[in-house]
């Protein structure tokens, strides 16, 4: 196994929206090579991973299949700094990869690191694929959403140095495995490395994306909170998520109001879910939310033109208020947090 480490001085993007989810997390960029595409049989032969606040590029090569397990405990040890990732279809594929192998190698005997399967579930993954297909006009401008067809959208292709593809970096792995050839390794390296990096430069399309509704539909941290999709009932919001410490951490909990706020919460150690279940005020097209009776203060949401008088609107006509709807659910949980546990 090799461990290789690279300073650069690149950044993320940054904006006032992503520090509104993102501010004061510790951020990743993440891409992984494998063998194939079948998670219970293909191996894990290559991780690379931008850390954002140490600006290096760390890549852990397995120099032969039967280093998998060494490779992903490895590899584990670097994403356990980190509270968030940012992947391209890593929510479909990285992620669920790296368990997978995991659970199959733990079952062989091969994989010894206990707890380790903590650190995958406990990161948030902005996978930009997700964000880009569901949230951005940009599909209807581009013949597929390819990470390097994005990337040539966005300008970024003439810093591309690679000129392999991932079926090509797998027969030059087959051929680096037979022969330990440097010249195949460098070759493989510097795909994982451009893509990384490349990564790194394409969180910059978020700026082309409604990230609002993207984190309203594919949720967002809070702490140790991850937030799922919100959902509108009659009887009120509905807020669930996971709770994203390890097992030992999580926390039973149900309550009926908070303060004098009639606000239904569960928490269950079982499962790691959690759910609050606010109480909204219905009144025609509008679906409001009582900000001083959520105990919650209106100075941060004046800024909103559909916050008056202490209500604040988080559907009317037009349909749901993304960016309203995530800023409150942000706010109430930290008063729970604060106040309640």
């Amino acid at each position: 196994m090799k461990h290789i480490i690279e300073t650069y001085d690149q950044n993320i993007y940054e904006s006032a929206v992503w520090d509104f989810y993102f501010k004061d997390f510790r951020i990743g960029v993440l891409d992984i090579e494998t063998t194939g595409l079948d998670l219970s049989r293909n191996k894990f032969i290559l991780g690379g991973l931008f850390n954002c606040q140490t600006r290096q590029l760390h890549q852990i090569l397995a120099e032969c299949r039967e280093e998998e397990a060494q490779t992903l405990s490895e590899y584990v040890k670097e994403l356990a700094k980190l509270d968030v990732v940012v992947t391209y279809n890593g929510r479909h594929f990285d992620l669920p990869f790296l368990e997978k192998r995991m659970e199959v190698l733990t079952k062989a005997g091969k994989y010894l690191q206990q707890g380790d399967e903590q650190i995958l579930r406990r990161l948030y993954d902005l996978d930009l694929f997700l964000v880009v297909q569901g949230h951005s006009p940009i599909k209807k401008l581009v013949p597929n959403l390819r990470q390097k067809t994005i990337e040539n959208y966005m300008g970024l292709w003439e810093t591309r140095t690679d000129e392999i593809s991932g079926a090509e970096s797998v027969n030059l792995y087959n051929h680096y495995e037979k022969t330990g050839d440097p010249a195949a390794e460098e070759k493989i390296l510097l795909h994982n490395n451009d893509d990384v990096r490349q990564l790194t430069k394409l969180t910059r399309v978020i700026s082309k994306c409604d990230l609002h509704r993207a984190m309203y539909s594919l949720g967002f941290p809070v702490g140790d909170l991850q937030v799922g999709r919100p959902v509108l009932r009659t009887g009120g919001l509905c807020i669930r998520g996971e709770q994203m410490t390890d097992r030992d951490h999580c926390i039973d909990y149900r309550g009926f109001a908070l303060g004098e706020f009639p606000v239904e919460t569960m928490f269950s150690s079982l499962d790691r879910s959690f759910e609050f279940r606010v109480p909204v005020v219905r009144s025609g097209p509008l679906t409001v939310i009582d900000l001083e009776a959520a105990g919650l203060p209106t100075e941060e949401f004046v800024k909103y033109p559909t916050c008056e008088s202490g209500f604040l609107v988080i559907e009317d006509g037009k349909g749901i208020r993304h960016m309203e709807i995530n800023h409150f659910t942000k706010a109430f949980i930290r008063r729970f947090q604060e106040e309640a546990l």
